[in-house]
């Protein structure tokens, strides 16, 4: 291959893989990260195995009830902890298996004051905490992955936290 073409062809690898790496950097989409076929037969009842299930057992049985929301065939079903605070479960319509989410606190100073601390697509395994969790920093977005067992952490994108009441932070915004 003559010189004279080489170079266009390096120039265009190389912008192939910068455009890659810059979209890796990006925010996680849920188009992504494509989830199971849909479940539309009957919700098997939540087997309650744990001692955190146990102690939630109303929470996980209503959301047991729901359609699947979230990666096909599993139920995201959340519940308030106190003031700005979110707990949750994944529940298998299949197989009735439950899996506890963390406590998820606070939002970031972008999210509505409605919003809700788990965000999730019924044809994505991608699930988006936001706040901290744990009620631990940082506060942000925190993207995962669900493989049918456990979430594995992709990224997290910190944001600034609000501060309600708070008359100096109030005045800074």
């Amino acid at each position: 291959m003559p010189r004279r073409l080489l170079t266009p062809f390096f120039a265009l690898a190389v912008l192939s893989a910068m455009a890659g790496g810059a979209a890796a950097q990006g925010v996680p989409n849920f188009a992504d990260y494509p989830g199971d076929p849909t479940f539309a037969g009957r919700n098997a009842a939540p087997v309650l195995a744990t001692p955190e299930a146990r102690r939630f057992r109303t929470m996980i049985r209503q959301g047991a009830r729901e359609k699947p929301n979230f990666d096909g065939h599993f139920i995201v079903t959340s519940w308030g902890c106190g003031s700005d605070c979110e707990a949750g479960a994944i529940i298998d319509a299949i197989s009735g298996r439950v899996i506890s989410l963390p406590v998820v606190a606070g939002s970031p100073e972008d999210a509505s004051s409605d919003s809700t601390h788990f965000t999730y697509r019924l044809d994505s395994r991608l699930l988006v905490m936001t706040g901290m969790i744990g009620e631990e920093p940082p506060m942000g977005a925190h993207y995962f992955t669900f493989d049918g067992k456990r979430l594995t952490r992709l990224k997290t994108i910190v944001k600034p936290e609000k501060h309600w009441g708070d008359p100096a932070a109030e005045k800074a915004q």
